[in-house]
């Protein structure tokens, strides 16, 4: 063992410091319920123990501390657990709670140190959101499962099996970059999914149309507009619940385009800025004019985490990349317009991506590729604008193609003078 300087002996005090009080976050919330086997004290030296055991099995080359100290606390906790069997007390979760501590401290040692806070921090955050998380279990059924599944059969089934190189004319059919873009996008519509089940079921028009829109914003303007042909009476929930999914959109296509192309989002966050802010212009008119919209009861939202979705979005995908490639080598800029005018009507989720990653691979100027993505959300708006007018209402129709002029007008206005 070498000698230790100031500075190192002070990082060592560090570590440790560190590892005390991870275990003792932890052990703190165990500390809070009955008949607890282990709490705060004991979590504190389990995580310290963890870190010591590192640290030796490392300075001294002896590598079977580790496994040996890990042995002695495994033993302890069954001792312990035992025990608290015949006072009545079920469940491993504590125990369970302590052996990941245990790895905690040891992670401390060897890093990074990141990933111990990080596992530290949610663990006491699951530790302690037990009745949330079994209200959420309990309000999983079987489609929600189902939705969980699909993702997972999309993500860890396919993506993994698919080659990793391009293919087609130009050479931008890339199967792989294909899929996980659907993974990408599956994930939003999952997370979002999750957050309108949660969220939106129980609260009025702004709020389902705010979690709605990450979801589908084009499923939101579908249903609502639905509604509001069977009950005009809801005409301000469904132009607020439009807006606000519309509205949306700007933020997840932020997201879509940092997770391909970061350079380009910096390049063009200005740009989509200005229109975000102006789509919520007339959010805020609404607001001020708001009637009592918190029975309004959120329409039933359709699980968009599905494989058949998935191929369909993934074929697009596909379709839209060659077809800008093609249209800047043939036709120029207004190729790749008129491609992007026509994907918008349908979503707006595939032409941002595939610019994107076009710009990244030097297929396609940054200004061209900005237009392409503003020029889709101005053809996003007009579909949406007559879904509501030929599902819902005129009423609806007009007021809603109303509250887009702004964005509209912003996003032209971006195109010309930007």
């Amino acid at each position: 063992m070498t000698p230790l300087d100031y500075a190192d002996v002070a990082e060592l005090f560090k570590l440790f410091a560190i590892s005390l009080v991870l275990g003792a976050f932890i052990g703190l919330e165990r500390e809070k319920k009955e008949k607890r086997p282990l709490g705060i004290r004991s979590f504190a030296f389990i995580s310290l123990t963890g870190t010591l055991s590192a640290y030796v099995a490392q300075e001294t080359g002896m590598p079977w501390v580790l496994p040996a100290a890990f042995l002695v606390i495994g033993a302890l906790i069954i001792v312990g657990h035992i025990g608290y069997l015949s006072q009545g007390r079920l469940g491993l979760t504590t125990e369970l709670a302590a052996v990941l501590t245990f790895g905690i401290g040891v992670l401390v040692q060897v890093g990074p140190m990141e990933l111990a806070v990080a596992l530290g921090v949610v663990s006491a955050a699951f530790l302690h959101f037990k009745p949330e998380l079994h209200a959420l279990a309990d309000r999983t059924g079987g489609k929600h499962m189902y939705a969980i599944l699909q993702f997972g059969m999309v993500a860890f089934v396919v993506l993994p099996v698919l080659p990793n190189r391009s293919y087609g004319p130009f050479e931008v059919l890339n199967p792989y970059n294909i899929w996980l873009m659907v993974v990408f996008v599956s994930a939003i519509n999952l997370v979002g999914y999750a957050s309108y089940k949660l969220i939106g079921s129980q609260r009025g028009g702004a709020v389902a149309g705010l979690v709605g829109g990450m979801v589908s914003s084009t499923a939101t303007t579908y249903s609502f507009s639905q509604r509001t042909h069977l009950a005009p009476a809801l005409n301000y929930a469904a132009t607020l619940a439009i807006i606000l999914a519309t509205a949306v959109t700007i933020p997840r296509m932020a997201i879509e385009i940092g997770a391909v192309n970061q350079q380009f989002l910096a390049s063009i966050w200005p740009s989509l800025l200005i229109v975000f802010v102006a789509s919520l212009i007339p959010v805020a008119v609404l607001w001020f004019r708001r009637t009592d919209d918190s029975n309004t009861e959120a329409p039933e939202i359709d699980n968009p985490v599905q494989l058949g979705a998935a191929l369909i979005f993934g074929l697009l995908y596909g379709i839209i990349t060659l077809a800008m490639a093609a249209g800047e080598y043939y036709y120029g800029d207004a190729g790749t317009y008129l491609v992007s005018a026509i994907s918008g009507l349908g979503n707006v989720d595939a032409i941002t991506l595939s610019s994107s990653r076009l710009v990244g691979q030097g297929r396609l100027p940054v200004e061209t590729a900005r237009n392409v993505i503003v020029i889709a959300y101005m053809s996003n708006l007009v579909m949406k604008a007559a879904l509501a007018t030929f599902v819902g209402s005129k009423r609806l129709g007009r007021t809603v193609a109303a509250c887009f002029a702004a964005a509209f007008a912003a996003a032209a206005a971006v195109m010309l003078l930007m």
